[in-house]
């Protein structure tokens, strides 16, 4: 049975008067909540433990399923030690079917600071105006003027800090740390000035421009990128933890919105993420390792306990951190009053596609606002936060700010799925689309001629040498050092054998993992021409031509 889709008009409409109602319902008594938005990079549902991985579009669900896992994808032990983290399943709300609308880390950034689609992006149109073929590289920088989330809930009243990963741009090329080599001395005092002298001007480059009034222990890019020695770089969660801790005893006599991007797993899982120095930071070398989490050896302890295998040691890292986060809110008196999230900037199964490694885990705890152990099925977004966000903090968002996205704060409250909730979602990277609905997904790959020239190439030459395909369909080689065993970019191919196929329709609620193509099913041809008659109306809102679904 096929569904009329909701207008955009419609939708918008009842959006605004549920949000309408919902500041009403705030101003009337409950306080405006304090937020804070812990956003991990590359999680997946199987690397925490709330979410039953054999429901999920994971590894080892795909496992489980009886499909073929690329080696060391699959965990030999699936159980994860989070007991911080399911707390906020158990005592919260729990999101099933959450998207970021571009499974790629400067994308997903982009669209939740500005609940906006990536591709109108005004860095992003410049570089690749509407109407021309190129989109070499999905980046999407933030800029000063544009709006976003800490600029606007500033302007409601509240304390905006950031402490983790930024990676949406610098403003200039020159923001690296230059002339230092590996085998440099990380303790030479001409080292440590020189990262921190090149740390502090990048940073006032964060804290002038974007409407934070706290902004500290910050990745700019990947950690790989800093221009740092390498054996200086290693995560160190417990220093962005600490910076999250001093805000949030800064802030606690009035509301405040601290956004917490994580720099981990940013990968699968090893227990190496954890064997770093934690006196080693972006900033330099510190005096002595914070103190605001459990020792990482107790970790190995923890999980030895356990009977867990120890490579599945950055959950309990994880987990320790956002307990010592629960903690601190407790005992400041300010826990019943704040929203925490819990999601992810993408998936690393269907990274840099528009498969389901755009669903990821979304957790949400506040006490004071939201019914325990709910669970909500409506499809909802990372382009919704910012207005969800407003909304919640008693203030409307801007129109360039409510044009993709919606507030799910009728649904926060209560628990429970919008009646007049949206019935299908666009999903946007390089030269793919999709729309997913509860059952279906339709994807479109339509490169420009050259780029398929470069695909054709490769396969041709793939074939030949029977070497893996490198050229993924933005036509660009896998530049990843392992880029022989990975294949196309992220192992995109090996993990989805479509991903090629120009048109693409997958029974979501009988196909998860995305394996079975029913578009040149005739049987299946009234699907695929609602779901494209969707794609159509999504595109033609965007600004860039989408094959025949937008033209130039």
């Amino acid at each position: 049975m096929t569904h009329q889709p909701l207008s955009r008009r419609n939708f918008l409409a009842s959006a605004a008067g549920a949000a309408a109602a919902a500041r009403g319902t705030a101003h009337a008594g409950a306080p405006r909540p304090n937020i804070i938005l812990i956003f991990a990079d590359d999680l997946d549902f199987d690397e925490i433990g709330w979410y039953d991985a054999a429901r999920y579009p994971t590894y080892e669900g795909a496992g489980r399923a009886g499909l073929r896992v690329r080696p060391g994808r699959r965990y030999r032990d699936p159980r994860m030690l989070t007991p911080h983290i399911d707390s906020l399943g158990r005592d919260g709300v729990t999101f099933s079917r959450f998207y970021v609308t571009s499974a790629l880390c400067t994308p997903s950034r982009y669209s939740v600071l500005t609940g906006r689609y990536a591709s109108r992006s005004p860095f992003f149109c410049r570089r690749y105006p509407p109407g021309t073929p190129g989109m070499i590289q999905w980046n999407t920088y933030l800029e000063p003027a544009e709006t976003n989330i800490a600029r606007e809930l500033k302007k409601a009243g509240y304390a905006t800090g950031i402490v983790g990963k930024w990676h949406l741009g610098m403003g200039t090329e020159d923001f690296l740390v230059k002339g230092l080599t590996d085998d440099v001395d990380p303790f030479d005092p001409k080292v440590t000035a020189r990262i921190r002298a090149t740390y502090e001007k990048n940073l006032r480059y964060i804290q002038d421009n974007f409407g934070f009034d706290y902004a500290e222990r910050i990745y700019f890019t990947n950690k790989n990128w800093l221009g740092i020695p390498r054996k200086m770089i290693p995560h160190n969660l417990e220093w962005i933890t600490e910076g999250a801790l001093e805000f949030i005893r800064r802030n606690r006599a009035r509301p405040f919105f601290l956004y917490m991007p994580l720099t981990v797993p940013h990968g699968r899982y090893s227990a190496n993420m954890l064997r770093g120095d934690p006196r080693f930071t972006p900033a330099g070398v510190l005096d002595k390792a914070p103190e605001v989490m459990p020792p990482r050896e107790t970790i190995f302890e923890r999980l030895r306990k356990a009977g867990i295998d120890e490579r599945n040691a950055p959950a309990t890292w994880i987990d320790d951190s956002v307990g010592a986060i629960l903690k601190e809110l407790e005992e400041l008196g300010v826990g019943d009053n704040t929203l925490l999230v819990f999601t992810s900037d993408h998936a690393s199964r269907g990274k840099y596609a528009c498969y389901e490694g755009a669903r990821v885990p979304f957790l949400a705890r506040w006490p004071g606002g939201v019914r325990p152990g709910s669970q909500i099925d409506s499809i909802c977004a990372n382009i919704d936060l910012a207005p969800t966000f407003l909304d919640l903090a008693g203030a409307a968002p801007p129109p360039e700010m409510a044009q993709d996205g919606a507030s799910f704060a009728p649904m926060l409250r209560r628990g429970s799925a919008e009646s007049r909730w949206r019935e299908d979602l666009l999903l946007e990277v390089s030269y793919i689309r999709a729309v997913v609905t509860r059952k279906w997904k339709y994807i479109a790959n339509r490169p420009p001629e050259a780029v398929q020239r470069a695909i054709q190439a490769d396969a041709l030459e793939a074939a030949r040498t029977g070497r893996l395909r490198l050229v993924s369909l933005d036509g660009e080689r896998n530049p990843h050092p392992g880029a022989a065993r990975e294949g196309v970019r992220y192992g995109v191919l090996r993990d989805f054998p479509n991903y090629f196929h120009h048109d693409q329709l997958y029974d979501l609620e009988n196909d998860l993992f995305e394996q079975h193509n029913l578009a040149c099913d005739p049987s299946f041809g009234g699907i695929l021409d609602e779901m494209k008659d969707r794609m159509r109306r999504h595109s033609e809102r965007l600004p860039h031509a989408f094959g025949e679904f937008k033209r130039s």
